[in-house]
C-alpha cells in the first residue's frame, strides 16, 4: 500500500509538472504573438508618419516654387513699369504683385514708388493742360467774333457742331465722374485715384486719358504695339532688352 502511494504521488507530480509546462508554453506563445502584433502596428504607424512627412515636404516645396515663380513674374512686370510708367504697365505690375501669396515688402515698395511716379507724370500733364487753358494760343484769329478760330479749314457750322459735340462729351464725362465717385470705380472696374473721379491714366468713362492715348498712338505708329495693345516683334524685343539691362533684384 505504501509503495502504491509513492507511485501515485510520483505520477501526480509528473502530471502537474506537464500541465505547468503546457501553460507556461501557452503564455510564452501568447506574449510572442502580442509583441509581434504590437511591432507590426508600430512599424505601420512609422511608415504612415514617414509618408505623411514626405507628402508635406513635397507640398511645401511645390508651394515655394510657385511663390518664386510669381515673384519672378512680378519682378519682370515691375521692371517694365519702371522703365515706362503707363497706366497699363503699372496696372499689370500691381496685379502681379498682388498675386504673390503673403506680403513681398520689397516689390510692394517698388510698386508704390512707380505708382507715385506715374501720378507725377499725370499731374504734369494736367498742369500743362491747365496752362494751355489759362494761356491760350496768342495766334488765335476770330475776325468775325463768333468765338471760333478762323485759321481752321472748317466752316462755322462745322465748328459749331464740333463745339457742341465737345460740350456734350464734357457733360457726359462729368456725369460719369459723379457716378464713379458714388461707386468708387469707373465703368471698367478700375479703382479711382484718391479724391478724383477717374482711375490713373483714364477718363471717367474708363477710356485712356490724352497722355496715355498719346503713348498708345506713338507705340502703334512706331511699330512697337499692335492696335489691340499687344506688343509687336519690335516691341517685344524692346521689352526684352529693357529686362535684360535692368539691374537684378537683390
Amino acid at each position: 500500500m505504501k509503495k502504491f502511494s509513492v507511485v501515485l504521488l510520483v505520477c501526480s507530480t509528473l502530471l502537474f509538472s506537464a500541465c505547468s509546462s503546457d501553460k507556461k508554453a501557452e503564455t510564452v506563445n501568447s506574449n510572442t504573438k502580442q509583441e509581434s502584433k504590437a511591432n507590426k502596428a508600430d512599424d505601420a504607424k512609422k511608415k504612415k508618419e514617414a509618408e505623411e512627412k514626405k507628402l508635406a515636404e513635397e507640398a511645401e516645396k511645390k508651394k515655394q516654387d510657385g511663390i518664386s515663380k510669381k515673384v519672378l513674374e512680378a519682378d519682370t512686370a515691375m521692371k517694365a513699369a519702371e522703365a515706362n510708367p503707363t497706366d497699363q504697365s503699372v496696372d499689370s505690375a500691381k496685379k502681379s504683385v498682388e498675386a504673390i501669396p503673403g506680403d513681398n515688402a520689397e516689390l510692394q515698395k517698388r510698386l508704390e514708388e512707380v505708382t507715385e511716379k506715374l501720378n507725377e507724370i499725370k499731374q504734369q500733364q494736367y498742369s500743362q493742360t491747365q496752362s494751355q487753358i489759362t494761356n491760350p494760343d496768342t495766334n488765335f484769329i476770330d475776325a468775325d467774333g463768333n468765338g471760333f478760330d478762323d485759321r481752321s479749314d472748317m466752316n462755322d457750322d462745322a465748328k459749331r457742331a464740333q463745339s457742341a459735340a465737345m460740350e456734350n462729351e464734357a457733360n457726359r464725362q462729368w456725369h460719369q465722374g459723379q457716378e464713379n465717385i458714388r461707386t468708387g470705380v469707373d465703368p471698367k472696374g478700375n479703382e479711382l485715384l484718391p479724391g478724383q473721379d477717374h482711375a490713373a491714366g483714364s477718363n471717367p468713362d474708363g477710356t485712356p486719358d490724352p497722355w496715355v492715348q498719346g503713348q498708345i498712338d506713338w507705340a502703334i505708329e512706331n511699330g512697337y504695339s499692335n492696335p489691340d495693345g499687344t506688343p509687336t516683334e519690335k516691341g517685344q524685343q524692346a521689352i526684352d532688352e529693357v529686362n535684360a539691362n535692368a539691374s537684378p533684384t537683390e
